[in-house]
């Protein structure tokens, strides 16, 4: 599902120095550029109270009454009064200003200033006979939004022999790449890429990584992924920000999506009504390299591999250097009140289940009603546990370990005392030798009978191939 495109109204055209000369006129001459731009965005930023406010201002209907400065520019002009957070001599011109000046002078002060603002940039759509000209639409800001590069972090080179030299551009200004870039969701089109290069050593610095030769070898080079990179290439025209990659690694851990499912939710949500869309490809890339920058940065390193390494290549040599053996550091010696609990030996709450009670199975039997036992005998209290020492123990504390989120069945041969890497990870359960020796067979312990075309098991177990297949399909399990 999408929502449909608003329709915009283009940004206020006005010269600099009639925008100039309405703040001197109308304002203090200590006023400062963010107050200035404070006011200009929430003009620009509420339409919908500009068209209230503009509406009562005149009278249509018998019984109206008119108010220039009326309730909905007065809550705007207090809401921006206390964003600004200035007192009212850095807002109001001086002949504007006397003494002991209420807060209520004031904000009707600031009102009438916001109201002939907007009347000055074309925002009041309304003609002298109090007649709407045109209806006011929200505001858009691709007139004024700013020209993005993407250009290295590194303004020198970090070499130790090159004593901190200067980084020149490398690239051609014909040759230089225009791609997309995300950036919090939003896309910006023909960004420019540029890259810089150490003359010295001739290390390449990229807003991403660092290329450098290797010392040894010739024609051999060492790329060094940057933790700090504010952006990151996932596609061959496609770069993001580190907001839109924290997402997809948050997405995917929070919601256990993958990569397609992912991606399927970022074009509905960003994608089409940008008119750009994202592969399940790139929304990988984005997940690996920011896991790669995000450990490495808790190990207090950064990755540095081969150059030009294909995806999958890269996730094994990271796991290689910072994996740890499948430990996680993060969770390596933590403990606090939500993952650690004591530990009960029995159960205290034991319901008294029947066949018929799991949905899809057994359902023309009559279910008898679930009813829960507590146990209350103190055999199972954990004060009555005793360590393997014969010692009394208060207490036998039970600790959560965190795994990475990521279940998968065995991942070895099938076949008794057989420990060998299955044939592929897709659908085999044997390894290539036992699928040579028994892929044919039926499935069925200690059975040599060749299986049935379409089943696992021979003629004769049948019987119990339909039963597998009917207790472990979708429907029958619990909680569909």
């Amino acid at each position: 599902m999408a929502a449909a495109l608003p329709e915009f109204s283009p940004y206020p055209e006005m010269s600099f120095i009639s925008f100039s000369q309405f703040i001197q006129t109308n304002f203090s001459a200590d006023i400062s550029l963010s107050t200035v731009l404070l006011m200009l965005f929430t003009m620009t930023e509420n339409p919908d109270l500009l068209s209230l406010h503009a509406r009562q201002q005149y009278s249509l209907v018998k019984g109206e009454n008119i108010s220039a400065i009326n309730s909905w520019i007065k809550s705007l002009s207090r809401a921006v009064h206390a964003k600004a957070n200035c007192s009212a001599s850095a807002w109001l011109h001086e002949s504007d200003m006397y003494k002991d000046m209420s807060e209520n002078h004031i904000i009707s002060s600031i009102a009438t200033k916001l109201d002939k603002f907007a009347h000055h940039l074309g925002l009041i759509k309304y003609n002298k006979k109090g007649y709407l000209t045109t209806a006011l639409k929200p505001i858009s800001y691709n007139a004024i939004e700013a020209a993005l590069v993407i250009c290295p972090e590194s303004y020198q080179c970090v070499t130790k022999g090159c004593k901190f030299r200067s980084l020149v551009q490398t690239t051609k200004q014909r040759d230089i790449p225009l791609v997309t870039l995300v950036k919090s969701n939003v896309t910006y089109e023909n960004v420019p890429v540029l890259t810089g290069k150490c003359p010295s050593c001739t290390t390449l610095y990229s807003a991403d990584h660092e290329r450098s030769p290797e010392i040894d070898e010739e024609n051999r080079f060492t790329k060094l992924y940057l933790n700090s990179a504010k952006y990151m290439k996932v596609g061959q025209k496609i770069w993001v920000d580190r907001v839109f990659s924290n997402a997809v690694v948050n997405g995917m851990y929070s919601f256990h999506a993958s990569a397609s499912a992912y991606r399927e939710f970022w074009n509905n949500a960003f994608g089409k009504t940008q008119q750009h869309i994202l592969s399940h490809r790139q929304i990988w890339q984005a997940f690996v390299q920011e896991s790669i920058r995000s450990i490495a940065a808790f190990a207090d390193m950064e990755l540095s591999v081969g150059d030009n390494l294909a995806i999958d290549e890269v996730t094994k040599e990271a796991f290689l250097i910072l994996g740890e053996n499948g430990v996680i550091r993060a969770a390596d010696q933590h403990a606090c009140s939500e993952c650690t609990h004591d530990y009960i030996e029995t159960s205290d709450n034991t319901p008294t289940a029947h066949s018929a009670a799991v949905v899809g199975v057994d359902e023309d039997v009559e279910q008898p009603s679930q009813q829960a036992t507590y146990s209350s005998s103190p055999s199972t209290s954990i004060s009555a546990a005793t360590s393997d020492n014969g010692m009394d123990i208060d207490k036998a504390p039970l600790k959560m370990v965190v795994v990475d989120g990521c279940c998968f069945g065995p991942k070895h041969c099938a076949y008794e005392n057989c420990a060998e890497d299955l044939h592929n990870y897709r659908d085999a359960v044997f390894c290539a030798v036992h699928e040579q020796t028994h892929g044919a067979k039926c499935r069925v312990c200690n059975c040599d009978n060749l299986k049935i075309r379409g089943t696992q098991a021979c003629h004769q177990h049948q019987q119990q191939w339909k039963k597998f297949v009917t207790q472990h399909k979708r429907q029958s399990a619990s909680g569909f």
